[in-house]
């Protein structure tokens, strides 16, 4: 797989690290910044570029005709979303993935074709939610391209869920449980799997159904 990285700041150079290790993978990083750029190479070798990974005669001499996916990072929203586009459009990238420092600003991410988003603030904003117990559905990631999103639930006493197979529930089309984590450890649930107060259970679901998937595993609907 060949993987584009746009920003070598602290995130960029995150992902180079964990990125090279793989096996069969081939990492650039593309830094705009003459001296970040040095510094980088220094350490990483000839995986970092100096360009600007925004610009299509650029992307061209990296070889974005041929990536697999590519991940704008830098601190620029407007950079990253110009720098995913091109690659979606003129260079028919199967996979993008932009950085969004502000919130505000996934949406229009998402109406303009970026396949994935990720926010720091919503990412640390989900670790917080899932130490505190009056969080019961937590949304670890959201797939708005395909209406979907990925919970963490935390299955309640008493609940409608609660020591019920998964057959048996009257789930929202289109819910797809994953993996569900117990006293025994993590499985790999079927439709024969019981849940029971306690579980922790990682679902897709609809992004329409949080308030459904909330009412089933705690029993209360969710409070206005």
């Amino acid at each position: 797989m060949y993987i584009i990285v746009v920003g070598g700041g602290m995130v960029g150079y995150g992902l180079a690290l964990e990125l090279q290790v793989l096996p069969d993978h081939e990492v650039t990083i593309i830094e705009r910044d003459h001296n970040q750029a040095s510094k980088l190479r220094d350490e990483l070798g000839e995986m970092v570029v100096n360009g600007d990974g925004s610009e299509v005669s650029f992307l061209e001499q990296v070889g974005a005709g041929r990536a697999d996916l590519l991940i704008a990072v830098t601190a620029d929203d407007g950079a990253n979303l110009v720098t995913c586009q091109v690659a979606k459009h003129r260079f028919n990238v199967p996979r993008t993935i932009a950085r969004v420092n502000d919130p505000h600003n996934e949406e229009l991410f998402i109406r303009l074709g970026i396949d994935t988003t990720v926010s720091a603030s919503q990412a640390v904003m989900a670790q917080i939610e899932t130490t505190l117990p009056e969080h019961t559905v937590v949304p670890l990631m959201k797939l708005k391209k395909h209406g979907l999103t990925v919970v963490d639930l935390h299955l309640q006493h008493g609940a409608p869920a609660d020591g019920r197979a998964i057959r048996d529930l009257e789930l929202p089309i289109g819910t797809l449980i994953s993996l569900v984590v117990g006293d025994g450890g993590a499985v790999v649930p079927n439709d024969g799997t019981v849940l029971h107060s306690g579980d922790e259970v990682i679902a897709v679901i609809p992004i329409d159904a949080e308030e459904s998937m909330h009412e089933l595993i705690t029993g209360h609907p969710v409070a206005v």
